[in-house]
């Protein structure tokens, strides 16, 4: 496929973006640029949210799986994914109803400055390794066709979404996410189809499976403990992702949001077994995993150059739409930190300033991160292992237990979150004892820790009832937020 193809295609696509970016651009106060004034519809926020979680990962990395392993595959990241929907589905009114503009907002009102202090902590590093594991997919999509070094095309890709997300903020993500969910979605339907095509459709498909894969091959569930690691930790990671619940908290009110969530989960479940269908459906294809992975193999080998453009800019834009939203989500948390300690009478256009430049801040972060360790699904479980075991369970929990209390919070975010750091500190060749085996056990003890000293350190100390009481009934929608006392972002100590 030419090069010149490839090369306007994506020039048309970053102009649009960029102009959308532009678009009635109103970033004047913190809530614009961080939830867009909380005026976008639930179904623009559904898309953006599949957008954002349908990354690289997904678009790339999960045909291959399925080219090795079958159906099964569909649980390293499908399922996974559409159980946190069905979670978020259940929680998304409460979410909306506490009324914070970011996650350190909700546990400062529900613990106390220092508990949204370290979440804030915890969710950047998630965030930055988050944005790392799509460049380092961009990097290897935009290598493999243009023939350019790997830091180059982390370079090229990152820097066009950092522009457009500087420009616009959370309201250029979401309008510049929406195209790029349909550019996405064209661009799966059509290596379908184009993969089913080659290889002769289902009855040759049939056949080269049962010739080339053991017998559970095509069975949803054969070998799914291989994946537990994935399901436990992407799955719970995922029921607390910062990007859904920015998404969340940008809607208009509880049932917008609650429909945001319906939108994403509806889109969800059809678009991972489409990757898994063409990873099964390669087999007729490929006799081995392509040298750059099966979509790039179909894009350069076996597509004409307007299909081979339509898919090609529809991943790029699954991958970007991931690092925009990485970018601009982990900005907020150190703005605020920022604002909090080191400019509390800043003004709003200065929050917006200081949200810019930690935009900025990220992507340099998330670069450096992606030169050093260039493996995206190692990336992404990593952070998705120190976010479940660190955050799930006081951000959880703290919507329903009402005993729950700061101290209990601070100590399981401690105790889970630092056991994580610790595993991985022994993977990168630190000699520390070691008394667990595998990745599945390490997220199960993290996550046992983080629930023992939350329940424990919460029965230990002073409760907090009133403060407790109110965040409950305002999430449950028996208080108005601004019928209490104040507890909100600010709230603390």
């Amino acid at each position: 496929m030419s090069g010149a193809w490839l090369v306007g295609s994506l020039a048309v696509y970053f102009a649009v973006l960029l102009a959308v970016a532009m678009y009635k651009r109103r970033t004047a106060t913190e809530e614009d640029y961080f939830l867009a004034s909380r005026a976008m519809p639930s179904w623009s926020l559904g898309l953006a949210f599949i957008a954002t979680w349908y990354g690289a990962n997904s678009a790339l990395i999960s045909v291959d799986k399925a080219f090795q392993s079958g159906l099964v595959s569909w649980w390293v990241l499908g399922g996974p994914t559409v159980l946190a929907v069905i979670a978020l589905v259940a929680l998304a009114p409460a979410i909306r109803r506490v009324g914070s503009v970011s996650q350190n907002g909700i546990m400062a009102s529900r613990y106390n400055a220092t508990a949204g202090n370290l979440l804030s902590v915890v969710l950047t590093i998630y965030l930055i390794v988050w944005g790392a594991s799509q460049m380092v997919a961009i990097g290897g999509f935009f290598a493999s066709f243009f023939g350019i070094g790997y830091a180059t095309a982390v370079v090229l890709g990152t820097a066009v979404s950092l522009l457009y997300s500087i420009t616009g903020g959370f309201r250029a993500v979401v309008l510049t996410e929406t195209i790029q969910f349909v550019l996405l979605l064209a661009g799966l339907v059509v290596t379908v189809v184009v993969a089913v095509v080659l290889a002769g459709g289902p009855h040759n498909i049939g056949q080269a499976v049962e010739a080339t894969r053991g017998p559970g091959y095509l069975n949803l569930f054969s070998g799914i403990g291989d994946n537990l690691t994935y399901i436990i930790s992407f799955g719970l990671a995922f029921t607390i992702d910062g990007a859904a619940w920015q998404r969340i908290q940008a809607a208009r009110n509880p049932r917008g949001a609650r429909l945001a969530a319906v939108t994403a989960m509806g889109g969800f479940i059809p678009l991972y077994f489409l990757v898994v269908f063409t990873g099964v459906a390669s087999v007729a294809v490929f006799a081995q995993l392509p040298s750059g992975g099966i979509v790039s193999a179909l894009v350069r080998d076996h597509m004409s150059p307007l299909l081979g453009s339509i898919v090609f800019v529809g991943i790029a834009a699954a991958i970007m739409s991931t690092i925009c939203t990485t970018f601009n989500l982990s900005s907020l948390y150190m703005a605020e930190l920022f604002v909090k300690y080191v400019r509390p009478a800043a003004s709003e256009r200065s929050k917006v300033r200081y949200g810019r430049i930690g935009t900025a801040l990220a992507a340099v972060a998330g670069f450096l991160v992606a030169v050093r360790l260039p493996s995206a699904l190692n990336l992404l479980s990593l952070a998705s292992e120190v976010l479940a075991a660190g955050l799930f369970v006081p951000l959880i929990l703290g919507f329903f237990w009402r005993r729950g209390t700061s101290t209990g919070a601070v100590a399981a975010i401690v105790a889970g979150g630092g056991f994580i750091l610790y595993g991985f500190v022994i993977e990168l060749g630190v000699p520390l004892p070691a008394f667990w085996e595998g990745d599945a056990t390490r997220i199960l003890i993290g996550m046992g820790l983080s629930l023992v000293a939350y329940v424990a350190a919460s029965l230990l100390s002073e409760p907090d009832n009133a403060k407790a009481e109110a965040f409950m009934a305002r999430a449950a929608g028996r208080l108005e937020p601004g019928a209490e006392p104040a507890q909100r972002d600010a709230a603390g100590s």
